[in-house]
């Protein structure tokens, strides 16, 4: 989840509470034995480098305006009995690079990590910076994209053909415009996609776009979006006629809170972290001391059963971005402290 301007913040925390619950206390699901990985402001995403077991953590400290730029981490779980550490990644950064969503493709045989950076910069706010690894902690800036259907990039996922979808949050940059899209409930949130060569929009826009991620089942291409405002993943079938790619909506799968950030498991499961009360969240946003709850949920994509494996009020972690498991350890992120928690397989 993005962090506008503190203004807009105002403006905003106070048409939502006019819209939406306070929240109360969640249920905890607590998993004991769960442990931080210091050292990584703000960690909002991750992806994960499956044949290196290395986690790719995009990081920024959003809390003072977006004044800092930001950095990216990686986190090697190659050895089990090794302490897990962020390690910063010295590389040849962008100017203004201020990282959001990521995503990870072998592309070309290539390792490719494509990044959504918040620039500020009025020409191009937005950018895809696009990164190449030669090997574990060595990543080159090879190209920066840019366009106007990056109007408030969220998410990014990136397949193997260099294809990029980037989930936009709203339907534009202006303050003022997103205040207005809030009051009317307007849905102008589209999906860009970037074929290689050029962008377009794919048609299917909501109100607050959040996580995206798409996954094959047989022959079939199904793309999955988190709606903030419905609480909710919606899912598409990817079709691909005559060389043009459009989106067929086929159903919502309903979370009961607003899913954020979405990455598959080694067994095909789908796992996302979600955000209990925005009444919460803008508070944390506000003050580190306001906790803000914490929820991951697994979805079997098959059944669309949704599973709740991690609950927690906002103590041990607050405004929980992303969920993983991976080998025996469940993985989440945040959006503002300096720290992911790790903790033993639910």
């Amino acid at each position: 989840m993005r962090i506008p301007q503190f203004w807009t913040i105002l403006s905003i925390f106070t048409l939502f509470t006019s819209f939406v619950a306070c929240g109360g206390q969640i249920q905890e699901k607590p998993i004991a034995g769960c442990e931080r990985i210091s050292g990584t402001p703000g960690p909002e995403d991750f992806d994960l480098i499956r044949d290196a077991s290395i986690v790719v953590v995009s990081s920024h400290e959003r809390r003072n305006g977006l004044k800092d730029i930001g950095a990216l981490y990686e986190i090697s779980f190659a050895n089990p009995n090794q302490k897990l550490e962020a390690k910063k990644i010295e590389t040849n950064y962008p100017d203004n690079f201020r990282p959001h969503g990521i995503s990870y493709a072998k592309v070309n045989g290539v390792d490719t990590l494509a990044a959504i950076s918040h620039t500020l910069v009025d020409e191009n706010p937005h950018t895809l910076e696009i990164f190449e690894r030669s090997k574990p902690g060595k990543w080159t800036h090879i190209k920066t994209l840019s366009d106007p259907s990056l109007t408030s990039p969220n998410d990014i996922f990136m397949n193997e053909l260099g294809e990029i979808f980037t989930s936009n949050d709203n339907g534009t940059s202006n303050s003022f415009r997103k205040y207005w899209d809030m009051i009317i409930r307007s849905g102008r949130a589209d999906v860009s996609y970037y074929d290689g060569k050029t962008f377009q929009t794919l048609g299917v826009p909501v109100m607050l776009g959040n996580g995206i991620y798409i996954r094959k089942n047989g022959k079939q291409e199904l793309l999955y979006r988190s709606v903030f405002s419905e609480k909710a993943i919606r899912v598409y079938e990817v079709n691909r006629l005559d060389g043009k790619l459009q989106l067929k909506y086929l159903e919502s799968i309903q979370i009961g809170a607003g899913p954020d950030n979405i990455l598959e498991d080694d067994t095909g499961m789908l796992w996302l972290a979600a955000h209990d009360s925005t009444y919460k969240f803008i508070r944390h946003v506000m003050n580190r001391t306001n906790l803000a709850p914490t929820r991951v949920f697994k979805i079997n994509p098959n059944t669309k059963e949704v599973t709740e494996v991690y609950a927690n009020e906002g103590a041990e972690i607050s405004a929980g971005s992303t969920g993983l498991v991976y080998k025996d350890k469940l993985l989440i992120s945040q959006v503002f402290e300096n720290y992911l928690l790790v903790c033993p397989k639910p």
